[in-house]
């Protein structure tokens, strides 16, 4: 099995006891005895970053993309230029209304096209990380390894959607953080260092305490459908960020980014997503690019949340 179980103390700052995890040669080691399924039904955990990744030109550009290009032409600044009429449907900056958060958003086939190099090369180390993470939790739940390819659209391959996305968030502005959501795809690869961000369990908003060198890991949508009806059902977790107030020390703004891997989205690769059924294998349960369209639209909108009924 590529999920084990070792137990290390947990953190003095997490009295929730989410489940954490490092992987290491392809296997989720969790700190405690229950903490995969623990993972599974929560619908995230921590990972630990790999050794040797460098976050700084992320950091850099989540502290700058959004603003204007000084002087000295700083590499991670001057980005809200690139909109959906330079790029595609649902890419680059995005100043949101019913939200304090501005975003960019960026597919892989753009990134060499406008990241500065060395975000580059942290974006697809991210999509590496993000995929041997998926394929541990795919052979720890209840899904035989030859549908693996076809039940997530290709992404194990290399022919997904894969979207680095950052965001900042404006105390400025009186509104919430970001609106209570799911996730689309399979999974997300977050780095959340501040506090802000909160899941909803059983009915309960719970706050998560950052963890410094860690990342969080979302479940999304396309991994609760596919796995609903198995022995291992993986739960999407709703979250949201509450509001942001101006820091008194005077310090810099809130920020977050994440790799998001979804499926497909050209037909000859995926027809969409599915849900497995142990009796009668993948059964298509919708288009995955009409329920990409509707869980963003009704994320982003003031009366509305991104969640979905299926």
């Amino acid at each position: 099995m590529p999920i084990s179980d070792r137990q290390d103390p947990a953190p003095a700052a997490d009295p929730y006891r989410w489940a954490a995890a490092r992987l290491q040669g392809g296997r989720l080691a969790f700190d405690r005895p229950d903490g995969f399924a623990r993972a599974l039904a929560d619908g995230f955990f921590f990972v630990q970053a790999p050794a040797g990744l460098s976050l700084a030109a992320g950091d850099a550009f989540a502290r700058g993309f959004y603003r204007p290009r000084g002087g000295l032409a700083d590499p991670y600044c001057g980005y809200a230029g690139w909109t959906e009429d330079r790029l595609a449907p649902r890419e680059g900056y995005f100043l949101r209304k019913a939200d304090q958060v501005e975003q960019f958003f960026l597919e892989s086939r753009f990134w060499e096209r406008v990241f500065p190099p060395a975000l580059t090369g942290q974006a697809a180390a991210m999509r590496g990380f993000a995929l041997d993470i998926l394929r541990a939790v795919l052979a720890g739940i209840d899904l035989p390894p030859d549908l693996w390819e076809r039940a997530t659209g290709g992404c194990l391959s290399g022919r997904g959607v894969y979207h680095l996305t950052f965001n900042h968030f404006r105390p400025l502005i009186r509104a919430r953080g970001l609106n209570i959501h799911k996730d689309s795809g399979w999974v997300t690869v977050l780095r959340s260092i501040e506090p802000g961000l909160e899941v909803l369990r059983d009915g309960v908003w719970l706050p998560i305490t950052p963890r410094p060198g860690w990342f969080i890991v979302n479940f999304g949508c396309a991994i609760e459908i596919l796995t609903r009806d198995t022995a291992t059902p993986v739960a999407a977790v709703a979250h949201r960020v509450v509001e942001q107030r101006p820091r008194a020390d005077g310090g810099p703004d809130r920020f977050s980014y994440a790799l998001f891997v979804d499926s497909s989205l050209d037909a000859a690769v995926s027809d969409g997503l599915y849900r497995y059924d142990p009796a009668a294998g993948l059964v298509l349960a919708t288009r995955f690019e009409d329920f990409l369209d509707r869980i963003l639209h009704d994320t982003y909108e003031e009366d509305t949340h991104g969640l979905y009924e299926m």
